[in-house]
């Protein structure tokens, strides 16, 4: 439990590429996140900490909205941490080599929902399945950027 934090879920994608291609897939598509359009919106109006975009997402304290590089070992492991008005909570990027020039990524949760507005937003959020699409969205994504030729 990272942080003392409960395990929510884990997501994972075999990926055919090596592991430094999938990492650096990784870094540049969770880092090149802006904060703009309606996820900046959505970050504001729960309260997300932090709210800014500083520094190389391979970085210790580094940050994306809602997001704080806790530990960076490349290339297998990236553990990203935040809060908001309901929940403080991790995801964890491992990254592990596969068979015949593959690479297992993972995504792995843990949260915490505090009171009742805490549990209302898992119920809307991760008990709603919403996270679970969106997790496995991003893997599909980074999986796409690391095949490309």
């Amino acid at each position: 439990m990272p942080g003392g934090l409960p395990f929510i879920d884990e997501h994972s994608v075999e990926i055919e590429a090596e592991i430094q291609t999938v990492w650096d897939s990784l870094i540049r598509s969770f880092g090149s996140a802006t904060g703009g359009g309606l996820f900046a919106l959505y970050g504001r109006a729960i309260g997300v900490e932090p709210l800014n975009r500083n520094g190389v997402l391979d970085e210790i304290g580094s940050t994306r909205i809602g997001f704080r590089v806790s530990e960076a070992f490349a290339p297998e492991l990236l553990v990203l941490r935040g809060r908001h008005r309901f929940s403080n909570y991790s995801l964890t990027w491992r990254l592990a080599p596969g068979d015949h020039a593959a690479t297992r990524l993972s995504a792995i949760t843990h949260a915490e929902f505090p009171g009742i507005q805490g549990r209302i937003y898992k119920a809307l959020v991760i008990d709603s399945g919403t996270h679970g699409r969106v997790t496995r969205r991003m893997l599909s994504s980074i999986a796409r950027q690391s095949t490309r030729t």
